[in-house]
């Protein structure tokens, strides 16, 4: 990450000494925020250990209110939670241990998490909220997801889905059981995950989350195709597509064209198949969604070498596997490297002989960090063959493989260097928007904020019964939302007085209009905004979201989103919607 900031800001004309001296700048910033995150960490260990031990219930009582009160300090948690000192205990619990939990999940230990979750869960009796029981079953689930128990996650999130149902929130019903469905996909077993997304889609269907909707049918397709059922596959990209259409996001209907031309290449409609890509590409390129877009490239590359055009096929791979290099991909740039290997290995053999050796690595990797069951989604093994002929066909030429095996590396790097360089040149020609120099950042900061405001308009205008009045209202209302937490306010009363309104009108029209409390709306801008400029904006690191999102801190940010979405920050950047 921080040689290509250095090689960008040396494009850029900056001076090889004033970039040196920024990167200089940049680790100790990095050096001094893992060393805030060691001193949060062993703090929240002690904490909750001591909590742990503690018997007295009144103590217990005051240990959770310190608890608290060092987190709001920390900028972890928005408001003060605190219980009187004849609060029940179980509850007080609950809440500690759960927010226990959400931070180790946050931080990558899952384990612990699990663990917190299930003290949590031992305490959870009828007089414990359902929303609450339900919030930690979720995190609970998505915690086994992670370490690959997939059994275990299952149970955990049926346990959420049946609260969710007991309470009749149909938005949340649809959103557990599609995380159900994934577990299912990820665990290897499409067949139980199929009834999950069928009951997903029902649940949807009685709600006005259009947004949610085309979701649901793009992971129908997806999950169809993994079932090679190609008619089922198609049938629901398409719905996937209109519904997208509807919702006039280009970055996600960039997104719905792939799964579409997915499903025509099953069928061996490869000319629909092009000509959604073809339309798909230009879109997620402008858009800034680049890992769509890479997808794409593969996608094209595999329908070009389906037509014998080796070259074309392999310009198409080469932009793909540079792009998920840089962004640590693995999963795709093996599908890219594959790709290459078949499209050069006649005309250029020793460059072919490159992509082998780089593919055998990303399959070594990929093992040593997933579980065998995620592993048979992206067919690896595939690549043990081709090595294994490799060498029986090394035998007549052993002496060339050698040489060539041995200069891999060095020839490896040549190779990324120099399609760096082509790579760079060309998308310069192609987009003159990506200007080198600040006044092109801000006009880019500038659309990005216009397009998020013309998103969320469009997504105000799909909640029933709306007068004109009603939705002028909450297009401003948004707007003023959005532009207070770039300057770090949000607060109900400063937002109202922004729009020349009080706090208590602001209330009374969010209700009549939406059913929802200024707090609430505030938060769903908040994140609603954090997820477009992550999915739509992949060059933003998570500080710049969160900053435009107004949160001060990036650990407060990541816990929120987590909160909200179910997923984090990084796995929402790269999930394909």
């Amino acid at each position: 990450m921080m040689h290509r900031a250095l090689h960008r800001g040396h494009r850029a004309g900056i001076p090889m000494n004033k970039a040196r001296y920024i990167t200089t700048l940049l680790s100790l910033i990095l050096s001094l925020s893992l060393l805030a995150q060691q001193d949060m960490a062993g703090e929240m260990k002690r904490r909750a250990e001591q909590y742990t031990a503690q018997e007295d219930a009144a103590r217990r009582i005051r240990l959770a209110n310190d608890f608290f009160a060092f987190l709001l300090e920390a900028d972890y948690i928005d408001e003060p939670i605190s219980f009187p000192a004849g609060a029940l205990v179980d509850s007080v619990d609950v809440n500690v241990y759960y927010y226990v939990a959400e931070w180790y999940y946050g931080e990558g230990d899952y384990q612990q998490a699990i663990d917190y979750c299930a003290l949590a869960g031992a305490k959870m009796g009828g007089v414990i909220d359902d929303v609450a029981k339900s919030d930690v079953y979720a995190l609970l689930g998505a915690a086994y997801f992670r370490i690959g128990a997939f059994d275990k996650a299952a149970d955990a999130l049926n346990q959420c889905y049946e609260i969710d149902k007991a309470s009749g929130d149909f938005d949340r019903m649809s959103s557990t059981l599609n995380s159900i469905a994934s577990v299912f996909v990820a665990a290897g077993k499409p067949r139980e995950a199929e009834k999950y997304v069928r009951e997903a889609i029902a649940a949807n269907s009685l709600t006005d989350n259009i947004v949610r909707r085309a979701v649901l049918f793009g992971t129908a397709s997806e999950l169809y195709r993994s079932l090679d059922d190609a008619e089922q596959a198609l049938d629901f990209a398409q719905k996937a597509l209109d519904t997208e259409r509807l919702t006039g996001d280009s970055a996600r209907l960039g997104v719905r064209l792939s799964q579409l031309a997915s499903a025509q290449m099953l069928l061996s409609k490869v000319a629909a198949a092009r000509r959604s890509l073809q339309e798909a590409i230009p879109l997620l390129y402008h858009s800034g969604n680049l890992h769509s877009w890479g997808i794409c490239q593969n996608q094209m590359g595999d329908i070009l070498a389906s037509e014998d055009r080796p070259d074309e096929a392999a310009k198409c791979y080469l932009d793909a596997a540079m792009l998920f290099m840089g962004q640590g991909d693995m999963y795709n740039e093996l599908h890219a490297r594959e790709g290459l290997y078949k499209a050069t290995k006649a005309s250029a053999p020793a460059e072919a002989m490159m992509h082998l050796e780089r593919a055998k690595q990303l399959q070594d990797s990929i093992y040593s960090q997933e579980t065998g069951e995620a592993l048979g989604r992206y067919n690896a093994i595939y690549f043990n063959d081709m090595l294994q002929r490799e060498k029986e066909h090394a035998e007549s030429r052993h002496r060339t493989f050698v040489i060539a095996v041995s200069a891999a590396a060095i020839l490896l790097l040549m190779l990324i260097a120099a399609a760096a360089v082509v790579m760079l040149r060309r998308h310069r020609r192609e987009v003159q928007g990506f200007e080198q120099d600040i006044t092109s950042l801000q006009d880019q900061s500038a659309q990005l904020h216009r397009q998020y405001q013309n998103m969320v308009a469009d997504m105000s205008q799909q909640a029933p019964g709306l007068t004109e009045d009603d939705r002028a209202f909450l297009s401003e209302l948004t707007g003023a939302i959005s532009a207070a937490a770039e300057k770090g306010v949000t607060d109900i009363d400063t937002i109202a007085g922004q729009m020349h309104i009080s706090g208590t009108t602001m209330h009374r029209r969010l209700a009549q209009t939406l059913s929802v409390t200024p707090k609430a709306y505030i938060l769903q801008v908040r994140m609603q905004k954090a997820k477009y400029l992550l999915q739509n904006y992949r060059d933003m690191t998570a500080s710049e979201v969160a900053d435009k999102c107004g949160y001060t801190q990036v650990s407060n940010f990541t816990r929120a989103f987590t909160r909200y979405y179910g997923i984090t920050p990084t796995e929402a950047r790269y999930k394909k919607e």
